[in-house]
This record gives C-alpha cells, structure tokens and sequence, in this order.
C-alpha cells in the first residue's frame, strides 16, 4: 500500500509518513517524561509534607526556652553572647522568639484543616516566614511566579495543575493534535502539498521540543529541591534532639529546686531589687540560647525563594 501511494504521488505520500514517524517517536519520549515528571512531583511533595511535620515540631521543642526567656526583660533579651572564633557573636531572644510566633500564627492560620503544602502552614514552613510574608500572600506569589510556575506545579495537586505555561501548554500541544490526514489517498497530490503538511508537523514538533526542555528542566529542580528538602529534614531532627536535650540539662541547673529556686529569684528581682538569674544562671542561658539561635536559624530556612 504504501509503494503505491509513493507511486502515484511521486514520494511526497513516503516523505509525508517518515516526518510522521519522527514526531510520533517526539510523542512517545513526551510522554516518558512526562510520566518521570509527574512520578518525581509526588516523591517531592511526600518529601515536603515531612519537612513541614519536622518544622512544626522543631517551634514546638522551641518554643520551651520561653520558660527561660519570659524572665529576661528589656536590655537582658540581648545580654548573652557565645564565642565564635575570635569572635563574639550576641543572641537576641526576640528574634528566637519571632520564630516560635511565625510557626504558631501558621499553625493556627491551619486549624481545622490539613496542613498540606498548599496551606499557611506549607506556606510558612517551606517559604517565608509570616514575619516577612502575610498569609496566603506566599502560596499567591509562588502560583503566579512566571519562573517557578511549572517547578511548583505540585501545590496544585495533581496533573492538571503541571505548571500553567510550561507543562500544561505541553499538555496541549499533545492532546490537540489530529491524527495526520491521509491527504486524499484516493487522489494524487503533488510535492508541494507535502511540504506544506510537513511544515506544519514539524511547527508541533518544535513546540514540543520545547516543553521537552521544560519538563528537563522541572526534573532537576525537583532533584535540587528533593536533596535540599532531605538535608533540611536531617538537619532539623539532629538539631531538636540536641536543643531538647541540651535545654533540659540548663533548666534543672537553673532551678535545681524548682520551687525553691523560683522563690530564691523572685525575692532576690522584687524584694531586692536585683536581676531575676544569678551570673551563673547567665552563662547557662547564653549557652541554651546560642543552640536556640542556631535552631531558629534552621527553623527559618527557606527550601523555596519567593
């Protein structure tokens, strides 16, 4: 059949079918790909969900050293210090404290409902922190980012959600395709109807060359943000294990005797007019408060720029 049509039409039918052949080949890779992309969006998103459950324990284990820091009033938020070298480096108890206030306000923002990478809770912990974003502004910024559309396609959901431009004009180009048309396979046609035919499949090819590209592109971003997602998570969980264990250890050598060392402080603040913790106790919570520093640090770390 087909040496007919290539008789009758002089080639054109055979040239016709070979550049067919091509883009059907263009297809098959398209969909390979794609098929890795979308695979790949629900490792990373699974891998998101952790870094956000790691985060909101990490305010959490946090958030004890208000049980110091409640006690350090005015110029005493600023007083400790830790030696970094040569160095001094000082620890500032309201910007600890900014941190625990930015987790909690999105944990609160999430009440009641999952708290998901499309959430305030996503938000903050994989973005900004509510001190430098308000809320739903974050998740806004990042659906409407022209650069990161298709990387973040995940908070969408699912596969209609891949990435507005990039992928789901990929989708487009694919599914809106028709079937070539035989080109009247009863008549003849000349070689230049071919090669207006030809034309044109090879305009849908060059457009998905390009979502090629992007979907490329989409699986070594995700690789990036899976690796940095991953080291976050180690980070914050070897960090919690020490700060719980190390704030522990700084809280009894505060109040040996809970009740008594409490009363001993009270009257030594109110009664004789003098600081709330002893110089002894300064050293213990400049200690406890270089760690809460490093850990609110952590905390904040973005896996995404706005």
């Amino acid at each position: 059949m087909s040496l007919i049509k290539n008789i009758i039409t002089f080639g054109a039918a055979g040239r016709i079918e070979r550049k067919i052949e091509e883009f059907e080949d263009l297809q098959y890779e398209y969909q390979s790909l794609y098929q890795e992309m979308e695979s790949k969006r629900g490792t990373v998103n699974q891998t998101l969900e952790k870094v956000i459950e790691i985060k909101i324990q990490s305010v959490k284990s946090l958030k004890k050293i208000s049980k110091i820091s409640n006690n350090l009033k005015g110029k005493d938020r600023e007083f400790a210090f830790k030696s970094l070298g040569n160095e001094i480096e000082s620890i500032n108890f309201d910007q600890i404290d900014s941190t625990i206030s930015a987790g909690e306000m999105a944990m609160n923002a999430t009440k009641g409902i999952s708290s998901g990478a499309g959430t305030a809770v996503g938000a903050w912990a994989l973005v900004s922190t509510f001190g430098t974003a308000s809320t739903g502004t974050a998740i806004a910024g990042l659906s409407g980012a022209a650069a990161t559309n298709a990387t973040l396609a995940w908070f969408g959901g699912g596969a209609t959600a891949v990435g507005g431009g990039g992928m789901a004009a990929g989708s487009a180009v694919i599914g809106g395709l028709v079937v070539i048309p035989a080109l009247a396979l009863t008549g003849i046609f000349s070689h230049v109807q071919a090669n207006k035919k030809i034309n044109e499949i090879e305009k849908d090819m060059v457009k998905v060359v390009k979502v090629l590209d992007q979907i490329r592109e989409n699986l070594l971003k995700l690789d990036l943000i899976e690796k940095r997602s991953e080291e976050l998570i180690v980070s914050l969980e070897k960090l919690t294990q020490v700060f719980d264990l190390e704030f522990q250890k700084v809280y009894k050598e505060i109040y040996k005797v809970p009740v008594l060392s409490r009363f001993v402080k009270w009257v030594r603040k109110n009664v004789f007019r003098g600081n709330y913790f002893s110089k002894k106790d300064y050293r213990q919570i400049a200690y406890i408060g270089g760690i809460a520093s490093d850990f609110a640090m952590l905390i904040d770390t973005k896996v995404f720029e706005e």
